[in-house]
């Protein structure tokens, strides 16, 4: 008994910055894929995983190709995105149009902002491209998110085109003429505020909603509730309310079941892809303080005797872009990451990776195996017992540079 106690006392646990060094592997991206130490360890979790989520900041260059290569890895039946569902199914239906990029500035001209993040040249692109190297010849993009600020005039038309009886109609016309005047003052001012999304009050919408109840049909219906309940969660984000962040990422759980269940139908045992912003992809409560997609789909996971794969992807500094108003192209936006006082905690992998930057790494990627620091009493701060078992990778960029919409 004493000399097991004796054993114990000399296996004193390394501290946080040894053990990241430990846990550290260089991964190199290119158009080829990935190599390096790193990439065998992303490659085995990759194939072992049904799900992987993807957590990243927004509107870069890099991870939108990091998202092609894991593609190439993994073969997605289907790519879960940060959308809304009727601005994922157009987009869908021109991944492989030799015209896609236009089609997708033509649908930007028109509706401005209506689409989010696949209306990026770089997000496009790596969508495209999943769509090629899919297993499944019904590839398809899950919007999951609500719509996006200016889809009110898109979800009008696809109410339109469902051919619901008169009062439906006339209802339908009524709101896209207001929608109309609206969107034309909000690209002179480049303010999104009055778009209706935003604005519109449940008595705006009354006449809609009653005119549809009346003679609308189930697709119209259903295209209604997009709108509702997108107006709801911009409603309650205005008025600060935390009920913006519950109701939104109980949305992202019925889109994906919808969808989920409509895939299974057709495949056996489906791939999914998820890209979504770091506060939603991991496991456990998010920093939003709700159970999000990310623990969503890891219990799922779970259900389905799968694994899910949950990977944090960041630049370290750089420029990323910045929505600049309405109708706007993004802006560059310099930042270090750990500038930010939310991610002040990443400051010991962000030290790490630098450091071999310095001694002549390039652009060489930085892999950290999260799983390894787990229930080993490393002394760690909360945040990064949080991110430890949230997340089972993290990969480092050391600088990223900023995406732009398609114009």
């Amino acid at each position: 008994m004493a000399a097991h106690a004796a054993s114990a006392e000399k296996q004193v646990p390394p501290a946080l910055k040894d053990a990241l060094t430990e846990v550290r592997a260089d991964l190199v991206m290119s158009d080829q894929g990935f190599s390096g130490e790193g990439a065998a360890i992303l490659d085995s979790a990759v194939r072992q995983s049904r799900f992987v989520l993807l957590g990243e900041d927004h509107f870069s260059r890099e991870i939108p190709r990091f998202t092609a290569n894991l593609c190439d890895i993994m073969k997605p039946d289907a790519y879960a995105v940060e959308a809304g569902p009727e601005a994922a199914r157009f987009v869908t239906s021109v991944l492989r149009s030799p015209t896609r990029r236009k089609q997708i500035a033509e649908h930007a001209r028109t509706w401005p902002n209506s689409i989010a993040f696949l209306d990026v040249v770089e997000e496009n692109d790596a969508a495209a491209h999943c769509a090629g190297v899919s297993r499944n010849p019904r590839f398809a993009l899950w919007g999951l998110d609500q719509e996006f600020l200016g889809a009110t005039g898109t979800l009008l038309e696809a109410m339109r085109a469902t051919r619901p009886g008169p009062a439906a109609l006339a209802a339908i016309a009524d709101l896209m003429a207001r929608d109309t005047r609206i969107v034309e003052q909000s690209r002179q001012s480049g303010d999104p505020g009055q778009l209706l999304l935003l604005s519109a009050t449940e008595a705006d919408l009354k006449p809609l909603a009653d005119a549809i109840t009346t003679d609308g049909n189930d697709a119209t219906r259903r295209l209604l509730d997009e709108l509702l309940v997108s107006r709801r969660i911009y409603r309650l984000n205005a008025e600060g309310s935390p009920d913006s962040n519950s109701d939104r990422a109980q949305l992202f759980k019925q889109h994906f079941l919808a969808e989920y269940a409509e895939t299974a139908k057709k495949i056996a045992q489906p791939r999914i892809l998820f890209k979504f912003g770091d506060n939603h992809s991991g496991k456990g409560f998010s920093p939003l303080q709700v159970r999000d997609i990310g623990n969503f789909v890891a219990e799922f996971a779970d259900g389905e005797k799968a694994g899910s794969l949950h990977i944090m992807v960041f630049g370290a500094r750089g420029k990323h872009g910045a929505f600049a108003g309405y109708d706007r192209p993004l802006k560059d936006e310099p930042f270090a990451i750990t500038d930010y006082p939310e991610y002040r905690w990443m400051e010991p992998a962000v030290a790490g990776m630098l450091a071999d930057q310095e001694k002549g790494a390039g652009t060489t990627l930085t892999l950290y195996d999260l799983r390894k620091l787990r229930f080993r009493h490393i002394d760690m701060p909360p945040d990064w017992k949080r991110i430890v078992f949230s997340y089972d990778l993290m990969v480092l960029m050391p600088e990223i540079s900023a995406s732009s919409l398609i114009r």
